[in-house]
């Protein structure tokens, strides 16, 4: 599907047309950014003070909203009539399905699920990459403001669970070693992350390298001790203990 203009917040925020990619300023990024997380909705003004200033307003904060508006609508200017609405005391940018990256994700991940559903996991692999292949750095770039780096910490959460995901449905199509390889940069990555870990233990044990899953294990907890007081959660126990005891079948490891 084409569009005279498309959004994407999965990454440095841009818009883009058919002719042209508009330079924009970290202020109307985040007004922009705002604007897409909540399409085709009514955003207060004082919403919009809250993201882009916090509890610094400037000098007659209504009136700078307003001047980034009219800023942000010439940006848009290729856009379709009524693209950036105003409203009493309100915006609203109206989005089109498929507009957006984040909903173009969001609708690859929901086929991926499906497609597990189903039982085809090689259907929900190509589906995961498409929606990975989306991403193009740290969500929201260029952006500030409480607000906002609140929504690219979700939205990063976000893509660490499709990750997590993408490595269960590899193992589901046989495919262990890249299961090994991906969820084993993913837990580098993410040391104290416990989910990606039992995956990765399961890939490792489907493998049959009972040792490494072992390890796994026993690197988890060391960071979780040292770095955060904790022990494995109960579930991450039991898989350990399944698995040094030969008691884990195969088919619940997937």
């Amino acid at each position: 599907m084409t569009h005279d203009v498309e959004y994407q917040v999965l990454g440095a925020v841009e818009v883009r047309t058919a002719t042209r990619r508009p330079n924009l300023n970290g202020k109307q990024r985040s007004l922009l950014s705002l604007l897409l997380l909540r399409a085709n909705e009514s955003v207060p003004v004082p919403k919009i003070m809250d993201a882009l200033w916090g509890s610094a307003l400037p000098a007659a904060p209504d009136m700078r909203v307003r001047t980034l508006v009219s800023e942000l609508r010439k940006k848009l200017r290729e856009a379709p009539p009524g693209t950036l609405r105003t409203l009493p005391s309100s915006y609203t940018l109206r989005v089109a399905p498929g507009q957006l990256d984040l909903d173009r994700f969001s609708a690859l991940v929901d086929r991926a699920h499906a497609a597990l559903a189903a039982r085809n996991p090689r259907r929900a692999l190509g589906a995961y990459d498409t929606a990975l292949g989306l991403w193009r750095g740290t969500a929201l770039g260029g952006t500030s403001g409480a607000l906002l780096t609140a929504e690219a910490a979700r939205l990063e959460e976000l893509r660490l669970r499709t990750l997590e995901e993408r490595g269960e449905a590899l193992m589901a199509a046989g495919r262990h070693s890249e299961a090994i390889f991906q969820l084993g940069s993913l837990t580098a990555d993410h040391p104290v992350r416990e989910h990606a870990h039992a995956l990765l233990m399961r890939a490792y044990f489907l493998a049959g390298h009972r040792h490494e899953a072992l390890r796994v294990y026993h690197t988890l907890r060391r960071h979780l001790v040292s770095e955060l007081g904790l022990e494995p959660m109960q579930s991450l126990k039991q898989l350990q203990r399944q698995i040094l005891t030969g008691t884990l079948q195969p088919e619940t490891a997937e």
